[in-house]
């Protein structure tokens, strides 16, 4: 995972139709004085299509989706596993790998994983030398559709035992063929923490790729921004130091904090948002409007605030991300990852680690 902590389990159901009835009230933050708070509905029909028993990938975390142009949605997720997930929702002590891909169709069929390796030996889709390994965080595509973009945390173990003994050494972009999804490269992009420079993209119709970094201190995260141009993505970067772009990282600057590792930045309606849980693995997840891909940021207001069991299993609750190519009814969908606070949860309780989905409404 990536604020992470370990894995997380998903499991395939479909429902015949995609309502929701189970609500839930979620007050808005009252120190902005919004006038009408966001409420959320969870979203059961993306929760089953993601409770999946077998036939390739069964939990993981991340969860961060894209549109395709031929209208499937692209799914990164990091640690991962793809086993069989029992009836009772326990699963064996096997099949965990560092990342995999998944498509499906607008309806959440035609589930395909991405994966590398043997049923019996799996392998991640995107692979690191040594002992290294990769967390893919979020995806876009250049300006001519035939090239797929996704930015992968690279992760070195650290000494020590528990969920947290790794450390991010830089970030890589895997450059994936369209349609096949097939790798061509692998490409550095950033080394070292300072600037984690994988937290969210945006394409934005102003011929560039917006991307959202985050500085993290002891007790916050905070925004930074870069940008490529869409047309040939990655051949220049310039980072956002407050009122220009300039080619330094080092000098651009924090533009808002309070965020989680990995967020979503998109524009709906001619209008930008931000979309983050809060940071240290809160339950809150906010938005923010904003007045341009640089911000600034206003109007936070509260989506929801996470469950912190699975059944009997405590969570961390991290990551939220909006889902905008699934929304419906100017209702948005927001996910979150799941992950059990203790390895055994991980295994006596699939659902302990997976994303789960709500539709929020009254959020523009």
């Amino acid at each position: 995972m990536r604020t992470s902590i370990l894995l997380v389990a998903l499991t395939v159901v479909f429902f015949s139709c995609k309502k929701d009835i189970e609500v839930k009230a979620v007050s808005s933050d009252a120190s902005n004085n919004v006038a009408t708070p966001i409420t959320s509905v969870k979203a059961s029909y993306w929760d089953s299509v993601f409770t999946r028993y077998g036939g390739g990938w069964t939990g993981g975390d991340q969860a961060v989706s894209y549109k395709l142009p031929d209208g499937r949605s692209l799914w990164l997720f990091g640690d991962s596993f793809v086993d069989t997930v029992y009836p009772n929702r326990k699963r064996p002590v096997t099949g965990f790998i560092h990342n995999t891909m998944v498509t499906m169709d607008a309806a959440g069929g035609n589930f395909t994983t991405y994966k590398k390796g043997t049923a019996k030996n799996p392998q991640p889709y995107f692979q690191a030398t040594g002992k290294s390994y990769y967390w893919p965080v979020f995806t876009f595509m250049n300006t001519a559709k035939t090239q797929v973009y996704v930015f992968l945390d690279k992760i070195k173990p650290t000494s020590g035992t528990g969920s947290f003994a790794f450390k991010v050494t830089g970030v890589d972009v895997a450059i994936l063929n369209y349609p096949d999804l097939t790798i061509q490269q692998i490409t550095p992009f950033s080394t070292g923490d300072f600037i984690n420079w994988a937290g969210a993209a945006m394409e934005n119709d102003d011929d560039y790729i917006y991307l959202y970094g985050t500085e993290s201190t002891q007790y916050n995260k905070f925004i930074h921004i870069a940008r490529t141009p869409k047309s040939t993505p990655l051949s220049s970067v310039t980072y956002f130091d407050g009122t220009n772009w300039i080619n330094d990282p080092l000098l651009s600057k924090r533009m808002q904090g309070g965020v989680s590792e990995s967020f979503s930045f998109f524009k709906n309606q001619g209008k930008y948002y931000l979309v983050s849980q809060e940071n240290l693995l809160g339950p809150n997840i906010y938005i923010w409007d904003a007045q341009s891909p640089t911000g600034p940021f206003t109007r936070k207001r509260l989506i929801y605030t996470t469950p912190q069991l699975a059944g009997s299993v405590p969570l961390w609750t991290y990551n939220a991300s909006a889902h905008i190519e699934l929304n419906q009814n100017n209702q948005l969908l927001v996910g979150y990852c799941a992950n059990s606070q203790t390895s055994a949860g991980l295994y006596s309780n699939a659902d302990s680690y997976r994303p789960y989905f709500v539709w929020a409404t009254n959020w523009e």
